[in-house]
């Protein structure tokens, strides 16, 4: 099963979904966070991996989103690590092994100040990219993923979140 603990923000975004109150003890490679925030007036949540690290970013997000949030967040999964190049079918069994979502709320402090510190480097790199162009090129999204998961992350044994997730990935029988 995959554990979503969200923030307030995020929770109270998502409305009546199923929350149960403590987390219950999870494989924390199964186990993700997500925070919403605002990027350019526009409504994006970034998904960090309780165990690697590993994160992207949701973007553009409207209301029916929110309503399959899980769908959503199952199928950028899948498309982040094969665009890191991660194995398809180790991708499948991991996403087979967590057949069902629960959603919590946070549970650990050093993960969500990893995630504000992502957003800031986040921010930063969208007002470079719009301070040099003036426009979003339509693959930024897809581009500021692979990077945001080459920032050195010290608590890592890999030290890069993208690294960590894949050794993890090929090292566990899933």
């Amino acid at each position: 099963m995959l554990t979503l603990q969200c923030t307030k923000k995020l929770e109270s975004e998502l409305g009546m979904m199923d929350f149960v109150a403590v987390p219950t003890a999870v494989d924390p490679l199964f186990g993700w966070h997500a925070h919403l925030f605002l990027l350019n007036r526009r409504k994006c949540v970034l998904v960090m991996n309780n165990e690697t690290r590993y994160n992207f970013v949701l973007h553009g997000l409207k209301k029916q989103d929110f309503k399959r949030f899980h769908e959503l967040v199952a199928e950028s999964i899948a498309e982040n690590l094969l665009a890191d190049k991660a194995d398809k079918q180790v991708i499948e069994r991991y996403l087979q092994s967590a057949d069902a979502f629960s959603f919590t709320k946070t549970s650990d402090r050093s993960i969500i100040s990893q995630i504000n510190d992502m957003i800031l480097i986040i921010k930063h790199m969208h007002q470079y990219q719009m301070d040099e162009t003036g426009e979003l090129p339509a693959q930024w999204f897809n581009k500021l993923n692979r990077r945001i998961n080459k920032v050195p992350m010290l608590k890592l044994p890999l030290a890069y979140s993208g690294e960590t997730m894949l050794a993890a990935l090929n090292s566990r029988q899933l």
